[in-house]
């Protein structure tokens, strides 16, 4: 080629050599230093310019990846190279081919879907194509782990080339998911003349095979060189001894003589084959030590020499965690790292495993760190020749059990010193564990009490209805409440409220039933007589009440018949003792419905028609005060369940007093509306309120917000809507006005 070809020339020509099918590839072999045959090519791009001739690779690369053009070279040798490989698969010869990415082509395209595509154009399976990278791919480390991790969940072989060239070589190792190392040839060429590359191309291969991968040396030449790299245990070499790179047709022709070079130049082959199995089994030592080393627990063996146990081999996460390394304990015996105490204590141990002892175990601790230790001897010809033994970490366990038994300790504490009983029962209703305060409570110690049927102590006008509840849980309740008398050791009754409460398994059955319960045969009396007092204390305020309200008008008609009697009469007398009579009647009246309220006649309703017909009644009473009624009910208000008089009374006289507490004139609105529910009915008045302290007592027998209210009337109201389960609440400020909020359940229960 002439060297005075410009740059500017040669990238002109190269946008043409594709298509002009100027470019081939050459192969140089692969070979395995300790077995001499071929494990693989390179596949190296050559370019035979029609005019130039032969360009150096050295001349068009750099160019080419400066202008892009390397994007579509790389991807022709990619598809030529696999082609290759498939054709010379056909012909019998089954190798890897290696093919070479620059930075650019591996960050600036597509690579992972390029290899994918051109593995499925040419059928060539991915194990059989390597990529070698150089270390100069670091622009984007992110981008570059995610693309090699692709590639290698698609089958495909990873190369770090010219290993040892680049600044971050190390990192590399450890970031990226590569296969091979290949020494680069600057290292090789000075093997036996500078003592750095030796030490350089030894610790190579030492890191390679400690983190298991393979190691490729590049451009061995002399004898000298393959010796060196085979007693160093390097893989795989390439290079001119070997062959240089040749066209396809030429590598196979020359196969047989290039796979013959190790042989005739190299060790020979049973002193290779001692090298590399003495490597085999160093590498074997090494991933046992390793694994040792890395096992969670720890593993240790010792030997009984001159009468004193000396361990052999200890490692393992655990010994870390004691605070020890292995050089503290190999080849000591237990009183050169442990306290005296604790090695007199594991002595006895050490001596029946050595005694034959098949498992011989033993707890301790060291540093704070509790461990379980496993003994077995190991024999030969029947005798104990040394003892293995495994230890793990039972630290959690160990505070598990102790904060288990400070736990059962505080429970404990709690149930034999509390007032209510506690029993744990089977699905039978049999007594597994009862708290001291059971005993206490029937007389009778706790203990005598378990193992029996709990149904046997309760009363036999109880038992029934408790064994039922009981079922009743055993089929899904979650809980349930009881109260039946239980039988003292005396001979009395004493009454037992609890809540059951099952306890299931993971199956999803009920295993044990507790019962949380206390003693209420007081508190029962008690409150049987705080109810009987209640009730004469109401009986007394009703009847002080109705004295009350009666003797007004007694003393008014009273007073008119001593007027009579004096001779004194006006016609307006008898209208006045009338209305005294008639108030006199209609206190009775309510007093009587109070007490005997009439029986209820339940049936679906329509609320609004109920209200409407109560403001129907009431509107001439409503004109003749000046009072407005306004009516707004919601359209999807269903009907309820009520006896329709007892409700209309209950809006009777809520709107009458509504209209009572307008002076001169005003203004009721009802709105209805549903709410979650319930129904909802507002009656809304602009009339004189009251105040806050009257509000507090609304509902209470003889208390009224009226000049000659008893109080009855509302306190009807409030029994009635209870009876139809529902709830009125009262809402007022003085002067402002007043609601009455009533809700009834739309589904009566």
């Amino acid at each position: 080629m002439n060297e005075s070809i410009d740059n500017h020339s040669i990238k002109v020509e190269l946008e043409k050599a594709i298509g002009q099918n100027q470019f081939s590839l050459h192969y140089q072999p692969k070979i395995d230093l300790r077995t001499g045959e071929l494990v693989g090519v390179e596949a190296l791009i050559r370019w035979n310019h029609p005019k130039w001739g032969m360009v150096p690779p050295d001349k068009f690369i750099g160019i080419a990846e400066d202008t892009d053009l390397i994007i579509p070279i790389g991807e022709w040798v990619l598809t030529s190279a696999c082609t290759q490989i498939k054709q010379w698969q056909k012909e019998g010869l089954f190798t890897v081919v290696s093919v070479n990415l620059s930075q650019k082509q591996f960050i600036h395209s597509n690579i992972v879907k390029t290899i994918e595509k051109v593995l499925q154009k040419t059928g060539l399976e991915p194990h059989y194509l390597e990529i070698e990278l150089t270390e100069s791919i670091k622009s984007d480390i992110h981008h570059t782990i995610l693309s090699l991790q692709q590639l290698k969940k698609l089958g495909v072989s990873i190369s770090i080339d010219d290993f040892g060239t680049g600044y971050s070589s190390l990192n590399y190792l450890k970031e990226f998911p590569i296969d091979t190392l290949k020494i680069d040839q600057s290292f090789v060429r000075e093997l036996h003349q500078n003592l750095n590359d030796e030490a350089i191309v030894k610790t190579i291969i030492s890191i390679a095979h400690n983190l298991n991968l393979k190691v490729v040396a590049e451009g061995i030449e002399t004898k000298e060189q393959l010796i060196f790299l085979q007693q160093h245990l390097c893989d795989q070499g390439q290079g001119y001894l070997f062959s240089r790179p040749m066209p396809a047709n030429e590598l196979k022709e020359n196969l047989f003589e290039v796979q013959q070079v190790v042989n005739h130049q190299g060790i020979p082959e049973d002193t290779r084959t001692r090298i590399w199995y003495e490597e085999l089994l160093n590498k074997a030592k090494k991933e046992l030590q390793d694994t040792v080393r890395l096992q969670q627990g720890m593993i240790f063996k010792y030997k009984r020499i001159n009468g004193q146990f000396i361990h052999t081999i200890c490692d393992g996460e655990l010994l870390y965690q004691m605070g020890l390394i292995p050089a503290q304990v190999v080849g000591k015996r237990l009183d050169e790292f442990l306290p005296l105490e604790n090695a007199l204590k594991k002595n006895p141990y050490y001596q029946r495993a050595w005694a034959g002892e098949e498992l011989v175990q033993y707890e301790d601790q060291i540093n704070g760190i509790d461990y379980l230790a496993s003994l077995r001897p190991i024999r030969k010809g029947g005798e104990v020749i040394e003892v293995i033994g495994s230890c793990v970490n039972i630290t959690a366990r160990k505070q598990a059990e102790i904060s288990l038994r400070e736990s059962e300790s505080r429970y404990r504490l709690i149930t034999e010193n509390m007032s209510d009983i506690l029993m744990l029962l089977d699905h039978r209703g049999r007594i597994l564990y009862a708290s001291p305060s059971l005993g206490r409570v029937l007389g009778t110690p706790t203990k005598s009490y378990e193992g029996k049927s709990s149904f046997l102590l309760i009363h036999p006008e109880d038992r029934d209805q408790v064994m039922d509840r009981y079922k009743q849980i055993l089929n899904k309740i979650p809980s349930a409440r009881m109260e039946a008398r239980f039988l003292h050791s005396d001979g009395s009754w004493v009454l037992i409220e609890g809540i059951g409460t099952p306890v299931l398994g993971s199956n999803g059955k009920m295993e044990h039933f507790i019962i949380a319960g206390r003693d209420i045969t007081e508190k029962k009396r008690t409150e049987e007589q705080l109810a009987q007092s209640e009730k004469l204390a109401i009986v007394g305020e009703l009847a002080a009440g109705m004295a009350h309200e009666i003797r007004n008008p007694i003393t008014s008609i009273k007073g008119f018949i001593q007027l009579f009697e004096q001779g004194i009469q006006k016609p307006e007398y008898f209208n006045v003792i009338f209305d005294e009579f008639q108030r006199l009647e209609d206190i009775l009246q309510e007093f009587l419905n109070l007490a005997k309220p009439q029986p209820f006649k339940l049936k679906p309703d329509d609320l609004t028609s109920i209200i409407q017909d109560v403001v129907k009644l009431l509107r001439p009473e409503a004109n003749l005060k000046n009072v407005q009624i306004d009516q707004e009910y919601n359209r999807l208000i269903p009907k309820i369940i009520c006896d329709r008089n007892q409700v209309k009374q209950v809006f009777i006289n809520i709107i009458r007093n509504s209209m009572e507490a307008m002076v001169t004139e005003g203004r009721i609105k009802i709105l209805g509306s549903l709410e979650g529910k319930y129904v909802l009915i507002k009656i809304i008045d602009n009339g004189i309120g009251i105040s806050e302290e009257r509000l507090k007592r609304l509902g209470e027998p003889f208390y009224s917000n009226k000049e000659k209210g008893t109080g009855l009337g509302l306190m009807l109201c409030f029994r009635i809507v209870k009876q139809h389960n529902g709830t009125i609440t009262i809402k007022s400020m003085e002067n402002q006005g007043t609601t009455v909020e009533v809700r009834f359940p739309i589904t009566f229960e």
